[in-house]
């Protein structure tokens, strides 16, 4: 397993909000997080900085133990991992007038052994991508309002990528003081994962995520990718993590 990961400022921010944890620790154990923080400003850096370093660190500490478990165990403390870091956002935000309102995405990959599992919350992505680059598919679900118009045929999914209300989100971490979340399993064992915030997809369609990863060399993707995104206006931070199964 190979890992590549980026993250970029963007062309119109003046800070970077998005916080990305990549690693292979051995054969057996993979990690990879990519989150976008929300508040105002810095706040949701802090945000998304603290998801990061609180879910790798609790991944850490049972690293050891991590390939004795079953599903069930390796999915609850995944799950746990997050909901922690839920808990701990939420209480710091109310500790300062300066963290009023932070929160922030995730998107998370574990591999153990020749399982892996994830977990979604907010509008950053994970996609999968065949071995061959024939298709891009988006495993993760967007929880955003107008996704929920789109799953109940209110709006097409092209006219939701002009939606006004298109980054109003139903779901992130850190807003309520408890969520409720779980972790999937996936059943791949070959191909390319694509961990990215909406700073990537916002700006560069699914189409041209799979081109790009299909022409270029892996250790370039992630920076090809914010490149083309940047190209493209870069309106928010980017963040890509690109990992070779």
């Amino acid at each position: 397993m190979e890992l590549i990961a980026k993250t970029d400022v963007g062309q119109k921010r003046t800070n970077n909000e998005d916080n990305f944890f990549a690693k292979v620790y051995n054969d057996d154990i993979t990690l990879a997080i990519v989150a976008d923080g929300l508040g105002g400003y810095a706040s949701g850096e802090v945000a998304s900085k603290m998801l990061v370093d609180t879910v790798s660190e609790n991944i850490e500490d049972m690293i050891n133990a991590l390939p004795t478990f079953d599903d069930k165990k390796i999915k609850d403390l995944f799950a746990n991992s997050v909901k922690y870091a839920n808990t701990l956002i939420y209480d710091k935000e109310k500790t300062d007038k300066k963290y009023e309102g932070m929160g922030t995405t995730v998107v998370a990959i574990l591999k153990v052994k020749n399982n892996l599992y994830y977990i979604s919350v907010g509008d950053s992505r994970i996609y999968y991508i065949d071995e061959e680059f024939k298709d891009i598919v988006q495993i993760t679900s967007d929880d955003t309002y107008v996704n929920e118009l789109v799953k109940t045929n209110v709006i097409t999914k092209e006219e939701a990528k002009v939606h006004p209300q298109k980054h109003m989100l139903t779901r992130a971490i850190g807003v309520s003081k408890e969520i409720s979340l779980v972790a999937n399993k996936l059943d791949i064992n070959s191909g390319i994962l694509l961990l990215c915030t909406d700073g990537l997809t916002n700006m560069v369609d699914d189409l041209e995520i799979l081109e790009i990863v299909k022409k270029n060399k892996f250790d370039k993707t992630s920076a090809n990718l914010i490149k083309e995104a940047n190209k493209s206006g870069g309106v928010d931070n980017i963040t890509v993590v690109v990992i070779k199964l």
